[in-house]
C-alpha cells in the first residue's frame, strides 16, 4: 500500500531465527545476547519460550553473509534447529511522513510500513502500536498528534544509539560490559528500551565514561552499511 500510494521503498535488513531446544546451561528465565562484530554489527540472541525450547536468532546486513554466519553460530553452540523463521526488518534512518493525500482521500502509514522500528535493537511492536495511536490522534484532531511527535523523538534516539554501536569492535563491547556497574545495571532493569531517552540520560549520569565510548563510536570506525565481506571466525562478547 505504501508503494502504491507513492512512498519511497524502505531499507530493510535480514533477520534469521530458529526454534531450538534450550542448552543445559541456559536457564528458562534468562535471555542471552552475543556481540560478534566480525559477523554482524547487530547481535545474536537466545530467548527462552518455554522450559524446553527457545528462539535463537541473528540480525545482519546482507542475506547470504547472515545465513552463513548463523549456520556457523548454531554449529559452534551445538544447537539443532527445530523450526526456521525469517523476515526483512525495516531500518529507521529518518522520520517517514505518515500521511499522503490520494485524490479526495487520505492514506496513513503505521508500523513497519513507516519504518517505525527501534533500530538500536531492530524491534518494532511497541513503536508500531504507538504509531497507530498517533495516526488515530491525527485523524481525530485535524492532523495534530502529540504521540507522533514523541515517537519521532524516540526513534531518533534509537537511531543515534545504533550509529554508535554500529561502529563498535570487540574491544568496545568488552569495555561497555566492564562499565556496567551495579547502579547502571539497576537502571537497565528498571527502565525498558521503549523509553530510550529517559534510560539513556539516567545511565549516562550514573556512568559518564559511557559518553566517551559512545562518541568514539559516532566519530570513528565503519559506516552503517558495509560492502559484503567474507565472514571471519572471531572473538565474541556475550551478556
Amino acid at each position: 500500500m505504501a508503494r502504491a500510494s507513492g512512498w519511497p521503498p524502505v531499507e530493510t535488513v535480514p533477520l534469521i531465527q530458529a526454534i531450538v531446544r534450550l542448552p543445559k546451561d541456559c536457564a528458562a528465565d534468562t535471555t542471552r545476547v552475543w556481540f560478534v562484530p566480525d559477523d554482524t554489527p547487530y547481535f545474536y540472541w537466545l530467548i527462552p519460550e518455554s522450559q524446553d525450547c527457545g528462539a535463537v536468532g541473528l540480525i545482519g546486513e546482507y542475506g547470504q553473509d547472515t545465513k552463513r554466519c548463523f549456520e556457523r553460530f548454531l554449529e559452534k553452540k551445538h544447537l539443532e534447529p527445530l523450526e526456521w523463521q525469517g523476515a526483512r526488518i525495516p531500518v529507521y534512518r529518518r522520520w517517514v511522513p505518515v500521511r499522503r493525500q490520494i485524490g479526495k482521500g487520505e492514506v496513513y502509514l503505521v508500523g513497519a510500513a513507516a519504518a517505525q522500528v527501534k533500530v538500536s535493537t531492530v524491534g518494532g511492536i511497541v513503536t508500531g502500536f504507538r504509531g497507530a495511536l498517533g495516526v488515530a490522534q491525527a485523524v481525530l484532531r485535524n492532523g495534530k498528534s502529540q504521540e507522533l511527535t514523541a515517537l519521532r523523538r524516540e526513534l531518533g534516539t534509537h537511531w543515534m544509539i545504533r550509529r554508535a554501536l554500529h561502529r563498535f569492535q570487540q574491544k568496545d563491547y568488552s569495555q561497555l560490559v566492564d562499565l556496567l556497574d551495579s547502579s547502571t545495571r539497576e537502571s537497565l532493569g528498571e527502565i525498558n528500551r521503549d523509553e530510550s531517552t529517559r534510560l539513556l540520560w539516567k545511565v549516562l549520569r550514573q556512568q559518564p565514561r559511557l559518553v566517551l565510548l559512545g562518541l568514539r563510536g559516532l566519530l570513528m570506525g565503519r559506516g552503517i552499511r558495509n560492502e559484503p565481506k567474507t565472514p571471519k571466525v572471531g572473538a565474541e562478547t556475550s551478556i
